[in-house]
């Protein structure tokens, strides 16, 4: 089978046919930029990670920072723990794909070998004794031939519980899909068989609220936040279909956005300030039309927009569409302050201010980025150290008309 790669944010020349190039069009959408060439296409991947499967091969789409610092901040933006060049359990794994698979079955064997929790799961069945509630109702309408079973509602204490269920689910994923290597399928395979009386459900609310309500599954966090993200990038195709490979794609923007909103957010808790991310501002006095900033953290009257945009553009300044919607928000909230949050492939942060025209006011707009590269172990450091500097930058009085700075010259947009 034929693979093609593609970097991220980078235009390669593939020998791809049509249909090929329809194919991978209709399953990346908007994050796949495509140009006729005279040996194929020209293709151009942005905020997307992974395999895709096609009618002639397969197209790895690589991240454009390692594929350990990708799957650090997927885990940041769940929750916090500790990342290390070990953490996977194999050196050998490069590639995003068998990084994830290695790590997910590395994190579900710690929670076999500790033993599976059991929870309470409310059952239904027909038997010769009574347990639990007698379904009267159910049995008067029977014939007198079954009346010899009792139907019956109980508690079972069982393995059969949601988190168990999610995690078989990302299980059957590996173990099935063909993009996460053999050796990591086996494992997987191995660990499935262990749960051999659990159902394979997705269903992660359940699974979330159980964790959230029974401090037994606590441990489970980090593996069901993995599942998670096999699961919802796995989607529909993560059973074999047409092709030798299913499809397998990370969207990276919403893990960006996801992690830069728990960073920030824990940042304000611990600075007494009001974090609120994806809050609706209306644009017309009725109510109709709405906008959503990412996040808006405010004291008193004081507030800063804050916009998270996973772009890397190859001349260091976001597109003047960002800078247009930022300026909207920033009407909206009547404030002075906004921010522009991307990502840095290198490991060191960098920062810019700029002072925009908005309805008659001057703004100062920042442009920070975080840097992705480097250790995977800074990742969380890195995002809450752009944090501190977010959440520093709130003034202590509102910013208006009568103290913006007018020596300042405007950017045009």
């Amino acid at each position: 089978m034929t693979t093609w790669t593609l970097t991220e944010w980078e235009w390669a020349e593939l020998p791809l046919s049509a249909s090929d190039v329809l194919a991978a069009q209709a399953q990346l959408g908007s994050a796949l930029s495509v140009e006729p060439s005279v040996g194929g296409f020209r293709l151009r991947a942005q905020g997307v990670a992974g395999l895709v499967a096609l009618p002639g091969g397969t197209l790895h789409v690589r991240p454009k920072v390692p594929g350990l610092n990708v799957l650090a901040l997927a885990d940041y933006a769940s929750r916090e723990v500790t990342w290390g060049e070990d953490v996977v359990g194999s050196g050998s794994a490069e590639e995003l794909l068998s990084l994830l698979g290695s790590l997910y079955v590395h994190r579900v064997e710690r929670l076999a070998r500790g033993g599976w929790v059991r929870g309470y799961q409310e059952e239904e069945a027909e038997r010769p004794v009574l347990r639990g509630r007698w379904l009267v109702s159910r049995d008067i309408s029977r014939p007198p031939s079954h009346r010899h079973l009792l139907s019956c509602r109980f508690d079972e204490f069982t393995r059969d519980v949601p988190p168990n269920r999610v995690l078989l689910a990302a299980l059957k994923v590996v173990e099935h899909s063909g993009t996460f290597g053999s050796r990591v399928a086996a494992h997987a395979n191995a660990l499935a068989s262990t749960l051999a009386d659990v159902q394979p459900l997705a269903d992660m609310r359940a699974a979330v609220r159980m964790l959230a309500s029974d401090r037994r599954f606590t441990a489970y966090g980090p593996a069901v936040g993995l599942a998670r993200l096999i699961l919802e990038s796995a989607g529909v195709q993560a059973a074999p279909g047409v092709h030798p490979l299913s499809s397998f794609i990370v969207r990276l923007a919403p893990l960006f956005e996801a992690a830069i909103t728990r960073a920030v957010a824990r940042v304000a808790a611990a600075r007494s300030v009001t974090c609120h991310a994806q809050r609706p501002l209306s644009l017309d006095t009725g109510g109709q039309l709405t906008a959503i900033p990412d996040i808006v953290i405010e004291r008193g009257r004081a507030r800063v927009v804050i916009d998270a945009k996973y772009k890397l553009p190859a001349e260091g300044m976001p597109p003047a569409d960002d800078f247009q919607q930022l300026v909207t928000y920033l009407g909206c909230l009547d404030t002075r302050r906004g921010a522009l949050v991307l990502p840095a492939p290198g490991a060191v942060p960098e920062e810019r201010t700029m002072w925009l025209k908005t309805f008659g006011h001057l703004s100062e707009v920042r442009i920070l980025q975080v840097p992705l590269g480097g250790s995977a172990i800074r990742i969380g450091s890195a995002l809450e150290s752009a944090a501190e500097r977010l959440v520093a930058w709130l003034p202590s009085v509102p910013l208006g008309s009568n103290n913006s700075p007018r020596t300042r010259e405007p950017a045009s947009l």
